[in-house]
């Protein structure tokens, strides 16, 4: 069997974009993400960056290249780097519907929260966008 294309393609946006969403929404909205931006340490966040990275290379490399057949380390570095930046991108403008992104006002905290809502979003915008 041959390997998926590994071409990141419109449609993969689309579904990144939705799996996003559909974990990042509900978590934009809870008070304890807000109150937890606001007190957890960078020595927290670091660590919580690193490991969604490394769990969502985890995913893009076994669910979406099927067991590891992958395409070259630059089409594998370009879907993960995509996945998490729109992954970012969606979770800020969620937080910005609701007004809990003060990217002006309290920039430190407007990008914690930014970073603790794409924690869980990131692994649902991968999920979704492999089941294509």
């Amino acid at each position: 069997m041959a390997p998926r294309s590994t071409q990141i393609k419109m449609h993969d946006v689309a579904q990144l974009v939705v799996g996003a969403l559909v974990l990042g929404f509900p978590v934009a909205v809870t008070e304890e993400v807000w109150d937890l931006s606001e007190s957890l340490p960078w020595t927290s966040i670091i660590p919580i960056i690193a490991w969604s990275i490394f769990v969502l290379g985890g995913f893009i490399y076994y669910l979406h290249h099927q067991g590891g057949r992958i395409g070259t380390k630059t089409e594998f570095a370009s879907r993960l780097l995509l996945s998490y930046g729109l992954t970012l991108v969606c979770c800020a403008i969620a937080l910005a519907l609701v007004d809990k992104f003060p990217i002006f006002g309290e920039p430190e905290t407007a990008i914690k929260r930014v970073i603790l809502v794409a924690f869980p979003a990131s692994f649902a915008a991968t999920v979704v966008d492999s089941m294509s």
